[in-house]
């Protein structure tokens, strides 16, 4: 009887060493992080036809320092465009970025310019799109073409006020994740309205890029762990194996 009971007592503590081993070997710690980075610098790019009085022979009209109209109009184009300094961003080799977002307030669709009266002959843009491009950290009027789109935002529900002063996001992760990865040192973005229309994104709010990022810590190597702990049971399997009871 005796031995019967310690032949099931052995059993048992190798398949207890053998389950405790495959729950720990997949275990892993993962911690999240948000940055938040402010534009290095914003600008505004206008592209105006011919038949515009402003145009002067040379193609596109920069203004620095300006994020705020964005306009598809009867004789022209004005588009707004940050730049987010990524030259000091690195990832450790356990990191990697979950979501990256560019976020703006968005203050009134009841805007005109470029062909429209302002608040005159109101026309909704529909939607606003982001287009990503490698930036240098200057303004160029060449960057209005420069950017390959990337998402948009639906605007359309918003109504003719002059504030609605609410913030839109727009999803930029597989392009920030290779600027990152190739070491780029400027993300480029450039905001346009996609269909006919204008929109106002205040120039008293800077827009941001917020990148959260992910780190998985790993524990140490499955097999190792399954290893370690098996052995413990198998060895206490033949140390009970040795023991004999007295007759």
């Amino acid at each position: 009887m005796k031995n019967h009971y310690h032949k099931v007592t052995n059993i048992a503590v190798a398949s207890v060493g053998t389950a405790v081993g495959l729950v720990l070997g997949v275990t892993e710690v993962v911690k999240a992080a948000t940055f938040t980075f402010a534009p290095a610098i914003t600008f505004q790019v206008i592209d105006l036809d011919r038949g515009d009085s402003r145009f002067d022979g040379r193609g596109d009209i920069v203004s620095s320092s300006i994020f705020d109209f964005v306009t598809k109009g009867t004789v022209g184009e004005a588009a707004v465009v940050a730049e987010f300094n990524l030259g000091n961003f690195s990832l450790d080799r356990n990191t990697t970025i979950n979501r990256a977002v560019f976020q703006t307030r968005l203050h009134s669709v009841n805007v005109g310019g470029i062909g429209f009266d302002f608040g005159a002959n109101y026309v909704n843009p529909g939607s606003l799109g982001i287009f990503g491009y490698v930036g240098n950290g200057a303004a160029d009027a060449s960057d209005f073409e420069a950017g390959v789109f990337l998402s948009s935002v639906d605007v359309s529900s918003f109504p003719p006020l002059s504030s609605v002063n609410t913030y839109i996001s727009f999803d930029v992760t597989p392009f920030v994740k290779q600027r990152v990865s190739n070491g780029d040192s400027f993300a480029g973005f450039g905001i346009r309205a996609l269909n006919r229309g204008a929109a106002s994104l205040s120039d008293t709010t800077s827009p941001r890029l917020i990148i959260e990022t992910e780190v998985a810590e790993p524990v140490p190597e499955p097999t190792t762990i399954l290893g370690s702990i098996t052995a413990l049971g198998v060895a206490g399997l033949l140390k009970r194996k040795k023991f004999k009871p007295a007759k």
